[in-house]
C-alpha cells in the first residue's frame, strides 16, 4: 500500500491504523512524488488525497491509469461535494473515503476495494 497526504501527522495516523494488517510500501507528500512512487512500487492500493501540491489527486489517478498501472486507487479526502466524487471515479478510483470517517470506513473500504467492489463513505446525517 502506498499512502499520500501532505500532512505528516495524518500520514502517521493512517499508517498506525493499517500497519498490523497491510504492508505499507511507501509514503508521498505531493502528487508528483505519489505518481513516481506508484510507478516504482506497483502497490496494490494507493490512498490519495485530492488536494495536494504539484499534481492533485485526480490528476495522479488519471496518470496512474494512463500508465497502465493496476493499483487500486482510493481517495481519502475532506472533499464531500458530489462533483469531486464523480471526478474521482471518472479518473479511475475504486474508493472514496471522507477523512472525517477515517476510523469508521478505512478498513471496510479497503476490504471492499480488494474484493473488486466500489466503496464511497456515506455522508454524515
Amino acid at each position: 500500500m502506498l499512502l499520500e497526504d501532505d500532512h505528516n501527522g495524518f500520514l502517521d495516523e493512517v499508517s498506525g491504523l493499517l500497519i498490523d494488517e497491510y504492508k505499507i510500501v511507501g509514503t508521498a507528500r505531493s502528487g508528483r512524488s505519489a505518481l513516481d512512487a506508484a510507478r516504482e512500487s506497483h502497490a496494490e492500493i494507493i490512498l490519495l488525497d485530492i488536494e495536494m501540491p504539484i499534481l492533485n489527486g485526480i490528476e495522479v489517478a488519471r496518470a496512474i491509469r494512463q500508465a497502465g498501472l493496476t493499483s487500486k486507487v482510493v481517495f481519502l479526502t475532506m472533499l464531500a461535494e458530489p462533483d469531486y466524487v464523480t471526478a474521482a471515479f471518472k479518473a479511475g478510483a475504486q474508493g472514496y473515503i471522507f477523512k472525517s470517517h477515517l476510523h469508521r470506513d478505512l478498513r471496510l473500504a479497503l476490504e471492499t476495494v480488494l474484493a473488486n467492489r466500489v466503496f464511497v463513505s456515506r455522508r454524515a446525517s
